[in-house]
């Protein structure tokens, strides 16, 4: 829906195996890059049997990410977007996998669909994504599905106040977005929420990309600096008390 293309495969279960990192290129390309860097250009067709659970249960076949570049607008100031495995818990391994990548990030996105409220695992992933990222927003997807999703948005702002979580939440359709991208359609795009989602983006993470910057490189050397210390707090404790 954010770059008007399906890129990321969906199912209704679990569906995401390999984080996705969505760029901007002159051209489409679409590649699986191993963790020591070998690269291995895809269609489109095979991508879901590499990075989905259905085709590559649990990363089987041990890809470190998905990269598809496409000649978009949106993506053309240099945003870049992740799609990860669903947290389902922090305990999990997707869980793990993603909360890893959180103080790498400029902007966290929850995605959840308008069917319930959210769980305690979506609150304390929100709670953790919050204390380590400068911008989290909540996305609720299906809009175009569930009639009372208004009051679902409105029982999950009620959630984040009580978990002292602030954070803004936006009402989406990614099926009404795909139609106005299909059709030319204003009215329908704007009845998709996803202009409002887009303008979040482009004000709050590419409209504040030199500060976003600074702070990862702090980030990167007090994360340096503190494995660091902690390597000579432990040796110093061990040569004070040896027992």
């Amino acid at each position: 829906g954010l770059v008007g293309a399906p890129v990321c495969p969906t199912f209704d279960d679990v569906a995401t195996a390999v984080p996705t990192v969505v760029r901007h290129s002159e051209a489409l390309d679409i590649a699986l890059l191993r963790p020591d860097g070998e690269r291995t250009t895809i269609t489109g067709d095979e991508l879901a049997d590499h990075i989905c659970e259905q085709g590559n249960p649990g990363n089987r076949e041990g890809w470190s990410h998905a990269e598809i570049g496409l000649p978009r607008p949106v993506l053309g100031g240099g945003l870049e977007i992740v799609d990860t495995p669903g947290v389902g818990g922090l305990a999990s391994v997707h869980g793990a996998a993603t909360t890893a990548m959180l103080p790498s990030a400029d902007a966290v996105l929850l995605v959840s669909d308008a069917a319930q409220e959210y769980t305690a695992p979506e609150l304390d992933f929100l709670a953790q994504a919050t204390a380590v990222c400068p911008n989290v927003a909540c996305v609720v997807t299906k809009t175009d599905l569930y009639p009372e999703w208004r009051r679902i948005v409105e029982l999950n702002r009620g959630h984040l106040a009580t978990a002292g979580i602030s954070t803004e939440i936006f009402g989406v359709s990614s099926s009404l977005r795909w139609h106005a991208v299909l059709h030319g359609d204003a009215d329908v795009n704007a009845e998709s929420g996803f202009p409002e989602l887009i303008g979040y983006l482009r004000k709050r993470v590419l409209g504040q990309a030199d500060r976003l910057a600074r702070r990862g490189v702090v980030h990167d050397v007090m994360a340096v600096t503190e494995q660091i210390a902690g390597n000579l707090l432990a040796e110093r404790t061990a040569q004070q008390d040896p027992a």
